[in-house]
């Protein structure tokens, strides 16, 4: 009805048609009309949606309280460089919300709006100008005494921080967009240099504020900051603490900040990276779609779900996540970049003042939770998600996890639930990064001695590969994956909401079929008394394992070597040395089959997996693990 009332309204504007003819004549009388116009509504936003444009040629915010204002940000345009209140962009995405008029801290923009930002101006007295990207925060040291007022009125000198984004409606939702937001990816990957940078600065508390924001847009940003110089987290302080009193220093806390009323969210084409604590940092209330994002390089936590105040996701909350990297969380980054494949300046484990969790979900339920193509690596903590959030719902499939210093897979689900894990690589190498790094500036385990090198908790929590609890009445499929390791055991699982001891399993089969699980002795990690790991690890006696069609080779504790359980070299491409001959081979595992491998064809048909990690059809029978031979 809104695009039939629109076209019609269009019609009468336009001259075609008087109001009181009925729509069977206008049909006879103005088809193609019609039919021209039908078409052109549904490219129309809703009525009273408005486009904003911040454009580093834009002019100052004219508001009723700031008249000398020069832009009304409505028009993709640049200030013509006299008079007030022009039909032209701002200058400044913080006009969006903050006039320059003492007390106010007001989107201009409405729920439904978009705003268009394709780069920002550097104020005189901005101390680091960082155009034409665009700065959050202070633009000095010195808060409100530099000249420009940002967040003057509206929250204080300390710390700086926005207001929530205007919530928009399931149909017409806010949208916050890059300038290049309709040609930001090629395939399936974010072009980075094609997004525009909101950077958080001089103490920002966070870059943007989701705090209560549902159905809004977030799509081809890089929301960052330009610090470098100090930290919040971590002992001791490389190169120092952070100064948060006058003068400040030039970070920020957070990339987006969340809470249990969240909801409906997607962000696209997003980087979230270098922020002192959390990238992401708060619950959820709803729906959150990500698809291509990176997460990384943040001081404390990729994602941390606990804000402080133990409100949990609200009931019924959801993530999808498709082509979402969490990466070296737990490291600060170094600025300027000189190291972009692992651009880190210091990290911190849980035993050194940090923390380094990707996903980390403290205390929390989630109706379900479905990761595609997710790569989480070189994390100082845990990869996926830690025991404290239940999910009723869990779908892994064609993600990658390698080298986390904790567990590379963990979670929890409730009662009557449902996992599946399925087409995924795993490399158990958990004390990777107590050797340097490809491209990384430094070694930065502490046994180095180097300023910044701060990490000695390699394979905490007994360093399992998997670490995962079920719980009463639930299906767990665990699918043509590929896992290599060489930690104390592969597959640790549990029953009941804290693991161990519920003695509620019996109703759910763990079910394995057509996974490769290849084993390595690593004398490092118990020189006294290296052995190969152990595959399954029962903490319950009510869990109940259902085996067939794996290949388990050079781990102990495993299935019987009968029928269809395997127990030969799976013959991977660039397979590591079955000699120990040190972490960085793990580097360079290729999860192909070699011609020859006993793991082609000899899986079994399965009705959850129809095709491989890299989208290519499964035949039947299949083969074991992620990859079918294709080379």
């Amino acid at each position: 009805m809104l695009v039939y009332g629109s076209c019609l309204y269009a019609s009468v504007t336009l001259g075609w048609v008087r109001t009181h003819i009925v729509l069977e004549q206008i049909v006879k009388l103005h088809y193609r009309v019609m039919c021209f116009l039908l078409l052109s509504c549904f490219s129309l936003p809703l009525f009273g949606a408005t486009t904003w444009y911040v454009r580093q040629d834009g002019g100052t915010r004219y508001s009723a309280k700031m008249p000398s204002g020069q832009c009304d940000g409505k028009s993709d345009s640049a200030y013509r460089g006299k008079g007030t209140n022009q039909h032209c962009a701002f200058k400044d995405f913080r006009y969006m919300w903050d006039d320059q008029s003492y007390s106010n801290d007001t989107w201009a923009m409405a729920g439904g709006d978009t705003v268009i930002i394709r780069g920002c101006a550097a104020a005189p007295t901005q101390q680091n100008p960082v155009a034409p990207n665009c700065r959050i925060g202070w633009d000095a040291a010195t808060g409100k005494g530099a000249g420009y007022t940002w967040c003057y009125g509206g929250n204080g000198s300390y710390p700086c921080y926005g207001p929530p984004v205007p919530s928009g409606t399931p149909s017409q939702h806010t949208r916050i967009l890059g300038g290049n937001y309709q040609n930001c990816s090629s395939g399936n990957v974010t072009t980075r240099s094609a997004l525009t940078q909101l950077v958080g600065g001089f103490s920002a508390l966070d870059v943007l504020s989701l705090l209560g924001s549902q159905n809004v847009d977030v799509q081809c940003l890089d929301i960052t900051s330009h610090n470098g110089q100090c930290i919040i987290h971590g002992s001791p302080s490389y190169p120092r603490h952070c100064n948060t009193s006058y003068p400040l220093d030039d970070y920020d806390s957070n990339g987006i900040v969340t809470d249990n009323k969240t909801a409906n969210i997607l962000l696209q084409d997003v980087y979230v990276d270098g922020h002192t604590n959390s990238g992401i940092q708060g619950p959820i209330g709803g729906a959150i779609t990500m698809n291509r994002v990176f997460v990384g390089f943040n001081g404390m936590a990729g994602w941390n779900f606990d804000d402080g105040s133990n409100s949990g996701n609200a009931p019924g909350s959801s993530i999808n996540a498709d082509y979402v990297t969490m990466e070296g969380n737990g490291c600060n980054q170094e600025y300027p970049i000189v190291h972009p494949d692992f651009p880190a300046k210091s990290c911190y484990d849980d035993s050194s003042g940090g923390f380094g969790d990707s996903w980390s979900g403290q205390d929390s339920t989630l109706a379900s939770f479905t990761c595609n193509h997710c790569v989480q690596m070189y994390n100082t903590k845990d990869g996926f998600l830690g025991p404290h959030t239940q999910i009723t719902n869990l779908l892994i499939e064609n993600s990658i996890s390698i080298g986390n210093m904790g567990q590379q897979w963990k979670w929890n689900n409730t009662p009557n639930a449902k996992t599946e894990f399925i087409n995924n690589l795993t490399v158990g190498n958990c004390a990777r990064m107590s050797q340097k790094l490809p491209g990384a500036a430094q070694n930065f385990a502490k046994s180095s001695g180097l300023g910044g090198s701060y990490l000695t908790d390699f394979c905490r929590a007994s360093g399992d590969t998997f670490s995962f609890s079920s719980q009463a009445n639930s299906t767990v499929l665990i699918a043509n994956n590929t896992v290599v390791s060489y930690s104390n055991t592969v597959f640790d699982m549990n029953c009941g909401p804290s693991g161990g001891g519920a003695g509620t399993c019996r109703s759910t089969p763990f079910v394995f079929q057509n996974n490769i699980i290849l084993g390595y002795t690593n004398p490092t990690l118990n020189p006294s008394y290296p052995q190969a790991p152990g595959l399954f690890y029962a903490g319950d006696h009510s869990i109940s394992f259902h085996s067939s069609h794996n290949l388990e080779f050079g781990v102990r504790n495993g299935d019987w070597c009968l029928l269809t359980i395997r127990c030969t070299d799976p013959l991977f491409v660039d397979e590591p040395s079955h000699k120990w001959a040190g972490e960085f081979e793990y580097d360079k595992f290729d999860s192909h089959l070699r011609a020859g491998s006993p793991a082609i064809g000899a899986g079994t048909k399965l009705a959850a997996v129809t095709a491989d990690r890299d989208g290519h059809p499964r035949p039947t029978p299949p083969s074991m693990g992620d990859l079918e031979p294709t080379r």
